[in-house]
């Protein structure tokens, strides 16, 4: 690597460490673009081009990470964005991923052979590294002796996993590079090797987004970790998925105390039951900033959904995931009618069992109409409750998911009627039935804010139209996968 390089590398770094609440740093990124079109040959305008086009998603509010993983959430348009912005940054997006497809073995060159898989790219370069943790125990010490540690200074996302159902007993490592950002631990393995590794504790000074999943939080537990895991100085972001955490173990979190400027909780795939809640919800733990949680997979019923409604940490969520639950009666629902929410903007029921008439007690909630986003992906839909729900909603709503729910043509005229259709910028109908004349219909209707629609595996055999820029002015494509 040229030393100019290098420097350039480790002067971004070091810019990034003294902003940790920031993902990247931008300047020093394209600082560095101008310098590899002038001095790396053939494949220097080719990184500084991609540098450029990433950064203009990172600047236009809609951050691109490529390449894309199985595990990566739907996108999602940001929500402080206008129409116009969304519609800017989704085409820069899509350059940006474009470009990353047609370049990717020059972009990749510069690394390891068996690091490149493993690497996702983010403002140009690599910012987030997922890899086997045995992987990583065999070749960390040989990354640092052959200098690769310059190379590596851009990356602030590491995500280490192992077999749930492997070994136990992997071995540290006494090297762990640069300020992270964000770190994800899986497995049982993983979290064995990671959390003997030298410097753990100072890695872990620097994180936002800590992970824990798949029996690593058990693990961690047991060997002690609980301070300074869940006591991480600065966290705002707390994922504990698929832990098979149980009561005494929600003591335990309890008892080392989450850290009170905690902004995003999940313990998505865990087993919430009632008594778990009481511990969770009812003794509440002090989350002054907590907007967001995520109890998706949970087998949230009656009794979760009870004490939730009435925690204190009811009155400042934001974000509410209770996909997957075991949501199916009327009382269930009931419950969420009740809730202490004052500023719900996002409710996700994904995959509840809620049949027509559950959604037509849902309609009653008075939070209903504040809602921004409502994800109803795979919930039976079409009757007379589920068009009573859509006529509820505000015209706050910006998106609203509806995959996988056997509608038909005549629910489009239904989403026509609904106040949300002059605010919603992301409609999402993968998987029903709306055949061709249901896709016309939609395409025929004055979408003023649409930015995305998703149309997919709907049975259209009818080619897409030439948008009418009258009724979808900022329509930046319609999503139309075919069987």
């Amino acid at each position: 690597m040229a030393d100019l390089e290098e420097e350039l590398l480790q002067a971004l770094a070091g810019e990034e460490a003294l902003r940790p609440d920031e993902p990247l740093a931008l300047f020093p990124r394209l600082v560095l673009a101008d310098w590899q079109e002038d001095h790396q040959g053939a494949s220097g305008p080719v990184r500084a081009e991609f540098i450029r086009l990433q950064v203009a998603c990172e600047e236009s509010g809609l951050p691109s990470l490529l390449p894309a993983m199985a595990d990566d959430p739907p996108l999602s348009l940001p929500g402080q964005l206008s129409s116009a912005e969304a519609a800017h940054a989704l085409q820069c997006r899509n350059h940006a991923v474009l470009f990353f497809t047609q370049n990717a073995h020059t972009l990749l060159e510069p690394y390891p052979q068996w690091l490149r898989p493993h690497l996702v790219f983010r403002g140009g370069l690599p910012w987030l590294c997922h890899v086997p943790w045995d992987l990583w125990q065999h070749h960390a010490e040989g990354l640092r002796t052959e200098g690769m540690a310059g190379r590596l200074a851009s990356i602030r996302g590491w995500r280490f996993h192992s077999p749930i159902d492997g070994p136990q007993g992997f071995e540290p490592v006494h090297w762990l590079p640069g300020t992270p950002y964000l770190v994800e631990v899986s497995g049982v393995g993983a979290a064995s090797g990671f959390f003997r590794s030298g410097g753990v504790d100072q890695w872990l000074q620097t994180v936002r987004e800590l992970t824990l999943a798949r029996w690593a939080l058990p693990k961690a537990l047991a060997m002690g970790m609980g301070p300074s895991v869940l006591r991480t100085p600065a966290l705002k972001r707390l994922s504990l998925p698929a832990n098979q955490i149980e009561f005494e173990q929600m003591l335990e979190l309890g008892k080392a105390g989450l850290p009170r400027g905690l902004e995003s909780f999940s313990l998505a795939r865990n087993r919430l039951t009632f008594e778990d809640s009481v511990v969770f919800f009812e003794e509440g733990w002090a989350l002054p900033r907590l907007n967001s949680m995520d109890l998706s997979g949970t087998g949230v019923g009656l009794g979760v959904l009870y004490n939730l409604g009435r925690s204190p940490l009811c009155e400042n969520l934001r974000h509410l995931n209770l996909g997957h639950g075991e949501i199916e009666e009327t009382l269930d629902v009931e419950m969420l009618l009740d809730a202490a929410f004052q500023h719900l903007e996002e409710l996700n029921l994904t995959g509840n069992r809620l049949t027509d008439g559950f959604l037509e007690t849902l309609a009653g909630a008075e939070w209903l109409p504040g809602l921004r986003r409502l994800h109803l992906t795979e919930i039976a839909s079409g009757g007379q409750g589920w068009s009573r729900l859509i006529r509820t909603l505000g015209n706050k709503l910006v998106e609203l998911r509806q995959g996988n729910c056997g509608l038909e043509a005549d629910a489009v005229q239904v989403l026509a009627d609904s106040p949300a259709r002059t605010s919603l910028r992301h409609l999402e109908l993968r998987q029903n039935n709306l055949g061709d004349q249901g896709f016309q219909d939609l395409l025929k209707i004055h979408w003023p804010e649409l930015v995305l629609l998703g149309v997919g595996l709907n049975s259209i055999s009818a080619p897409i139209p030439k948008l009418d820029r009258r009724l979808t002015p900022w329509l930046a494509g319609v999503e139309l996968e075919r069987p």
